[in-house]
């Protein structure tokens, strides 16, 4: 009963920031996987003339994430019960720690997140949530994210710097919420790797998190079927290299375009849309790590289109303008 009232006030709350409305990695190289982005409404300034290759690539006026509080969360009953399990989810939240202090994020600082590696936030800590269905929909993971508050799990996103929170799914588990076009990780019709969304939690406040299957072997070849090459992960790619790509990924767009509204090309998708499939590895002091590049638009001018995807930079890139404000951004 506590659950379906969860639910409830949920979808309630959902509906009042656009419902339809999420950002993904598709199983096809440097396609979209979005919604809602017809729904910007900003009228933009008329792009520069330049050479750029993504001209309509822009700030359309929603929030960035300034400073990301990141937190990993690990659903299912797998990731407690095996040392495989235990040692992956260990791993993966390194992984975030390091991507914070990297040169990822001196890609980012051009999009108003950060000042660049080592000045982007902070990795938090990790959570475990056993007990989980073993298919999801976006409205049955936001209820538990929202139970999730309750219980003290998770903190009320109320503080200037905001949470970024990355689920990580264990193979038991997978998303089939084909109404809203999300069928991640199962047995037929999987449209996405991985996805980002939001929604204001029963206190008011906007709870960004984004949502990373196992990315087994058998997920691959259900979403790519006999064309492993033509697929943005490889069957090749550890299970470990398939998470980090999709969740450097999916971290870059949360924090970029947490609502769908901020830094967006309407016909080409969000700064790792444009990018999708493109891995490089990422060295940070005795850790080597595979992250997809993702679109800099500061590059794409300079080079006039020739430059363009970039998984790190040696410096802090400028602040493209115009752009957000310097300061966090709440809904």
């Amino acid at each position: 009963m506590r659950r379906r009232a969860l639910e409830g006030a949920v979808r309630a709350a959902t509906r009042r920031t656009r419902r339809k409305t999420w950002g993904g990695v598709s199983p096809i190289p440097h396609a979209p996987s979005i919604r809602g982005v017809q729904k910007l409404t900003r009228k933009r300034a008329p792009a520069p003339p330049t050479a750029a290759r993504f001209p309509g690539f822009a700030y359309n006026g929603g929030p960035v994430i300034a400073s990301p509080q990141v937190y990993t969360s690990f659903w299912g009953p797998l990731w407690t019960q095996d040392q495989a399990h235990k040692s992956r989810a260990d791993r993966l939240s390194r992984f975030h720690a390091d991507l914070l202090q990297s040169g990822f994020m001196n890609v980012l600082s051009q999009y108003g997140v950060g000042h660049g590696a080592g000045a982007a936030g902070a990795f938090v800590r990790a959570t475990f949530i056993g007990s989980v269905p073993g298919t999801l929909t976006d409205a049955g993971i936001q209820a538990l994210i929202q139970s999730s508050i309750i219980d003290g799990v998770l903190p009320e996103p109320t503080t200037p710097s905001i949470i970024a929170l990355i689920i990580y799914l264990d193979e038991t588990i997978g998303v089939d919420d084909a109404p809203n076009g999300l069928v991640l990780c199962e047995a037929a019709n999987d449209t996405a790797f991985g996805y980002h969304n939001f929604f204001t939690t029963a206190a008011g406040n906007p709870f960004y998190y984004a949502i990373v299957p196992a990315l087994s072997d058998a997920c691959l070849e259900e979403s790519c079927p006999g064309n492993d090459a033509g697929c943005s992960l490889h069957l090749s790619e550890t299970q470990e290299q398939r998470l980090t790509q999709v969740a450097s990924h999916e971290f870059a767009e949360m924090t970029t375009d947490p609502q769908l509204n901020a830094w967006v090309d309407p016909a080409n998708g969000e700064n790792g849309d444009i990018c999708n499939g493109e891995s490089d590895p990422l060295i940070v002091g005795a850790n080597t790590w595979t992250v997809q590049r993702i679109y800099s638009k500061v590059d794409d001018v300079n080079s006039g289109g020739r430059v363009f995807c970039l998984s790190q930079a040696p410096d802090p890139r400028p602040r493209v303008s115009p752009g957000p404000t310097d300061r966090p951004t709440r809904a």
